[in-house]
């Protein structure tokens, strides 16, 4: 009979609905774990790039103070040789002065005669000297180098992390996609039937994040931006909620 035939589309109406639900609670699951999957794969990748910055932070540490303490190495040495120079030169003076005060012209002449077989050490050279110091040695050049590598990691984690979509591929089966999407033949008047104010809550706002026009407008930035300590704010994920809670359909711009 007609009730009959009813009762069976009926019947078949609920299954094929069970079965959507089957499926798009399947469907849940899978998100979970591939988001899941792809957090601890950046933790890992930016993990392994801190332990590389790291590194070579430690590197060009240890190269900077090699080379301060090569140069300060050069520079105690020539102190040292100047220091002996001097003493030499006051020893060589007093020596003279003592000479001008003999009035045995013999002795002085035997004394300046000595002098002058004195051995090479006791005459130094104050002008020349065999070690060389960098005086105005400068590190500007390390500085320089690292402000420019920083300058261009930030640019280019930009442009990486701009190829980076911002929706997850559609995991969604089909059926349970059509349960929630209205039809593509309905125009923007019609959808304007469900369209709802919804304003998006700064208090959860990710640090990677900026809101604009009145918190109805978001984007990424790489830098960290000076947001207030709240126990709702995402710390891991990169996300904001909105502040008014939404059922049923609704659209929104």
């Amino acid at each position: 009979s007609e009730l009959k035939e009813k009762q069976m589309k009926s019947q078949q109406r609920i299954q094929e609905k069970q079965k959507e639900v089957q499926e798009l609670k399947q469907a849940v699951n899978t998100i979970k774990l591939s988001a899941q999957t792809a957090v601890e794969d950046s933790e890992r990748i930016f993990t392994e790039l801190i332990s590389s910055m790291e590194k070579k932070r430690s590197e060009v540490t240890e190269l900077i103070r090699a080379q301060e303490k090569a140069e300060l190495s050069r520079a105690e040495r020539l102190l040292e040789q100047l220091e002996q120079e001097i003493a030499d030169l006051q020893r060589r003076h007093t020596e003279l002065e003592q000479l001008s005060h003999t009035h045995d012209h013999i002795q002085f002449l035997q004394a300046l005669g000595s002098g002058r077989r004195s051995p090479p050490y006791e005459k130094p050279d104050f002008q020349t000297s065999s070690i060389s110091v960098h005086q105005h040695l400068s590190f500007d050049g390390v500085r320089n180098s690292l402000s420019d590598l920083k300058k261009r990691l930030e640019e280019f984690c930009e442009e990486e992390f701009n190829k980076i979509p911002p929706h997850a591929e559609r995991l969604l089966p089909a059926a349970a996609v059509q349960i929630f999407s209205l039809p593509e033949t309905q125009s923007r008047e019609e959808f304007l039937k469900y369209f709802c104010h919804l304003t998006l809550d700064p208090n959860t706002t990710h640090r990677n994040l900026i809101l604009s026009e009145k918190n109805r407008a978001v984007r990424y930035s790489l830098r960290n931006q000076w947001y207030s300590d709240h126990p709702e704010r995402f710390d891991s994920l990169t996300q904001v909620l909105c502040k008014e809670s939404v059922c049923g359909r609704c659209y929104w711009e």
